[in-house]
């Protein structure tokens, strides 16, 4: 991603946060404190989640993955649970661009680094979180710009949850 794309994606990314704080509404007409008293905020997620990530913890992680699955890839392929603990148990695929950077196929010749490696070992990690509503379902989106020249320069590591009755439940990991 060119420097120039990044830096605006980042830019709307502040810009969603700002509005949603400003307005102190989740978009579906209640305000914060009442959506907070049902889900935690999308502060608490990103702090928590990100922690998650930051751990390596797939059990932990696997808790933000509902029944139906989670549409991975910037394709946003929809991928049963099943899939994904199968692949977070067996350390393949989703749990390698996660939490292990070694087990990652190399492109190009070059190493790529896992979002438990960009968000630990990075020179710069910002991180964002805000919330909207879309086709009638509050959604809250978390991204974290990291900066790290063994990876690649600068990168964006995004997730997008939707609200469910028990809280928050990934969508999709572009």
């Amino acid at each position: 991603m060119n420097r120039a794309r990044l830096g605006l994606r980042w830019m709307l990314v502040c810009l969603a946060c700002l509005a949603v704080a400003a307005f102190g509404q989740s978009g579906s007409g209640q305000t914060a404190t009442a959506a907070k008293s049902a889900t935690p905020t999308t502060a608490e997620l990103e702090r928590n989640f990100f922690a998650i990530v930051r751990e390596g913890d797939a059990l932990r992680f696997l808790s933000y993955v509902p029944d139906d699955g989670v549409n991975l890839g910037h394709d946003a392929k929809p991928t049963p649970r099943a899939m994904i603990e199968d692949q977070l148990t067996h350390r393949t695929g989703l749990y390698c661009k996660l939490f292990d950077s070694a087990c990652l196929p190399k492109a190009a010749g070059v190493q790529p680094c896992s979002y438990r490696e960009l968000l630990t070992q990075s020179e710069k990690v910002r991180t964002a979180s805000t919330a909207t509503t879309r086709n009638h379902v509050r959604q809250a989106i978390l991204v974290a710009e990291v900066q790290n020249q063994k990876c690649g320069g600068a990168a964006l590591i995004d997730f997008i949850f939707n609200e469910h009755a028990g809280g928050w439940k990934l969508f999709s990991i572009p």
